[in-house]
């Protein structure tokens, strides 16, 4: 593998346009606020190719003249792309792009070279465009964050195959997960919602941590990530994507877009996977991965008026099958007179959303935006003898004025929301129902002083019908201390409604019994951090060094006790300090044009107050991760090279001193090391691309306790640290056609 990778580096470095002829400028952004600087890393292709170049430092490009009559096209993260009909005696172009502020969604465009930090942004705001997404396999967005520093993905348990994300040391239930601006993965959607969202389909990711802006509620704790999908105004006429892995799961993705006239236009996007083989790589009798099924199916649609009225709408389905747990007729158990110990998981899902945006012609930076979004899921399960199923509606509506007031130094934006959820669960013979409605009002003040600070103070206030009301101050600092250095700060409340058993599906997969020792209550935070981000200019390349520090501290908190008792779980609010450190330090460097190199260091303190009123650490998150990664592209972007590297640090373990010896754990899981290695090759409507993910092959040992005996009262799959399947090779191939200019 390492001579291939050589070998492939040193063809594209000898690879050059001999004779041929170049265009050449500099690619500059505007702001809202009317600042002009350079943009690094803009994206410069022709359209015919969609292969081009990146600017440098200093916003400068030169790309090779193709035949006359084609496009050239000019795109950067948060800025309106660009099209210039290029003639053959254009030697010299400069490029302003305008800011995009749609509904404040991100435009990205299909090759964009990898993720960055937003640097006009006051919050600490990551991009992440396709081209990082498709630096891994990238099967949902559950596997989109291989390559990210500050967002970690671990499965839950051996069983059930749920994945959830942490940022800031925390579960990512105390992070906004959103699609399109639009509240996701809440209630039920938080067990699995991670996998229903298809790798393919996304256009963008943006990250933020800390609390974010009021504008989208109160649930930020954490930070907020919001997935952007493919728009029906995209390039891509037909776009398809097979993948294949030797575990036997295999994927289908596909999208199609196309313009009614020059106002309408629509995008179909299709997804199905499965997976028919049973996989025991530690011959424990289990399965590694869960075999079954998932369809996934969306149609948007988008008008634009010349007046300024834009719309987007449009509704996606949903349906998974899952099956996981003992194997039939494996060899590596006995079966229990209570027969095979299996889980069974259903989920269906239902969306329906309408966007609405009015830009006033006649008052610049003047806009208003309305969402509407109405949800359905159902989900039934079965965990060995343990039956669950919940059905739950939603509706999300967000209206929001964004206006200057007398100059665009000072700008507002204000407007009303309401969110509704009911929540029906059965737990074997228990049933629980929820309804809870929460109208609110939110004002937020942006002050911009041309290169040197932005404050953005927010306050919402929300009426919550189980709590009562709640008061949300947020404010974000960003302070330029010279062109290259830039320093952020921010500090804010934050809440939301706990639902134990969809937010801990795996105590499910457990022989112990849930016990309410106190009604789950609203969750109450304060985070505030700090980060400083460095720009040098190395030999006309820039370096990035970004170091930063987020605290989050609990007033309120719901807890799971594991380790008190051997038969039960316990669910308790919190009596005492609940916090988490976290601190982190990335570089990144393009060390020569055509190779880029990542690195990150993190730390996590999270602790928090048990029963017996002990600060203990939190069990199961490491208290370190190192991350380098590097990304190689010829010339054109013909070969492709992706190396991630990912040393995770040791994490508590749950306390087993009570339980027999053989179902005991040591006090701490060893630190490891995961690569995953990926090699593309792009032509010119096609790619075709393979892999390895967990090169190493290191799994952790006995995942499942007591997996010879499932039905025994020492049962658990719950305790996860490390990768429970081992090394797996993949292979994939992407067709791409754009549309006709």
């Amino acid at each position: 593998m390492k001579k291939i990778f050589l070998l492939f580096m040193a063809l594209a470095m000898i690879y050059e346009f001999a004779g041929a002829q170049i265009v050449s400028g500099t690619v500059s952004g505007i702001s809202a606020t009317g600042d002009k600087e350079p943009l690094p890393m803009a994206n410069v292709y022709w359209s015919n190719q969609k292969l081009g170049v990146t600017s440098d430092i200093h916003g400068k490009f030169s790309i090779a003249t193709p035949p006359a009559g084609v496009f050239l096209v000019f795109s950067y993260v948060g800025y309106r792309s660009d099209t210039l009909l290029a003639l053959i005696d254009s030697a010299t172009i400069n490029i302003e792009l305008q800011e995009s502020n749609m509904l404040s969604e991100v435009e990205i465009d299909a090759n964009a070279s990898g993720s960055h930090l937003d640097r006009m942004n006051p919050l600490w705001n990551q991009e992440i465009g396709t081209g990082e997404l498709q630096r891994a396999a990238c099967c949902n967005l559950s596997e989109s964050f291989e390559t990210n520093a500050s967002v970690d993905v671990n499965y839950t348990d051996a069983v059930t195959g749920a994945r959830q994300i942490q940022l800031l040391g925390l579960s990512g239930i105390y992070s906004q997960l959103m699609i399109e601006n639009i509240p996701f993965m809440r209630g039920l959607g938080s067990a699995f919602g991670l996998e229903y969202i298809p790798g393919t389909w996304m256009q963008s990711i943006s990250v933020s941590k800390g609390t974010s802006a009021v504008l989208n509620g109160y649930e930020s704790i954490t930070g907020q990530i919001n997935a952007e999908f493919k728009k029906p105004e995209s390039d891509e006429l037909l776009f398809f994507n097979y993948y294949a892995n030797d575990a036997g799961r295999q994927e289908f993705n596909m999208n199609t877009s196309y313009d009614i006239n020059k106002q309408i236009s629509s995008i179909v996007l299709g997804h199905y996977s499965f997976n028919n083989t049973d996989v025991d790589g530690n011959h424990d009798g289990f399965r590694d991965v869960n075999t079954g099924h998932q369809v996934n199916v969306a149609n948007f649609w988008q008008s634009i008026s010349p007046k300024g009225l834009e719309m987007r709408w449009g509704v996606r389905l949903m349906d998974e099958n899952r099956i996981g747990g003992q194997i039939q007729n494996s060899p590596y158990f006995i079966e229990s007179p209570q027969g095979l110990w299996t889980s069974d998981i259903r989920n269906s899902r239902a969306e329906a959303f309408a966007k609405t945006g009015y830009i006033f012609k006649n008052k610049p930076g003047r806009s208003v935006g309305f969402i509407n979004s109405f949800s359905w899921n159902r989900l039934d399960t079965r965990f060995g003898s343990t039956e669950y199923a919940g059905e739950q509606k939603s509706f999300y509506s967000n209206l929001i004025f964004h206006s200057p007031f007398k100059d665009i130094k000072h700008s507002y934006d204000a407007g009303f929301s309401f969110v509704y959820d009911d929540i029906a669960e059965n737990l074997n013979d228990s049933v629980w129902k929820t309804k809870e409605f929460v109208p609110g009002a939110f004002f937020q003040y942006t002050y911009a002083f041309p290169k040197k600070i932005t404050v953005m103070v927010g306050i919402r206030g929300d009426y919550n019908s189980r709590f009562g009301f709640l008061a949300t101050p947020r404010l974000h600092v960003k302070f330029n201390v010279d062109q290259h250095t830039t320093v952020r700060t921010s500090v804010g409340m934050g809440y939301r409604s706990p639902y134990v058993i969809p937010e801990n599906i795996s105590v499910l997969a457990s022989a112990r019994k849930l016990v309410f020792v106190d009604t789950p209550d609203l969750e109450r935070a304060l985070n505030y951090g700090v980060s400083i981000v460095r720009y040098i200019d190395i030999l006309g390349r820039e370096m990035s060094i970004s170091a930063e520090y987020f605290k989050t501290s609990f007033s309120n908190q719901m807890l799971l006790d594991m380790e008190s008792d051997t038969s039960r779980i316990f669910v308790y609010s919190l009596n005492g300090k609940s916090y988490a450190h976290n601190a982190q330090l990335e570089v990144s460097y393009p060390v020569f044009r055509h190779l880029e190199v990542r690195a990150a260091l993190r730390y996590n303190d999270v602790r928090y107050t048990f029963p017996d009123g002990t600060l203990q650490e939190k069990p199961l998150v490491s208290n370190y991760k190192g991350l380098l990664t590097f990304a190689f592209a010829s010339n054109m972007k013909k070969w492709q090279a992706d190396l991630t590297w990912q040393f995770v640090g040791r994490s508590r373990l749950p306390d087993r001193s009570l339980f027999p010896e053989e179902y005991r754990l040591p006090d701490y899981s060893p630190e490891h090391t995961i690569i995953h290695a990926q090699l593309t090759r792009n032509f010119k409507h096609w790619s075709l691309y393979g892999g390895v993910e967990n090169l190493t092959n290191f799994t952790q040992a006995n995942p499942i306790l007591s997996a010879d005996k499932p039905y025994s009262p020492y049962f658990d799959s719950g305790i996860i640290w490390g990768p429970v399947m081992g090394r797996k090779i993949y292979a994939g191939i992407r067709v791409k056609f754009n549309k006709k200019k």
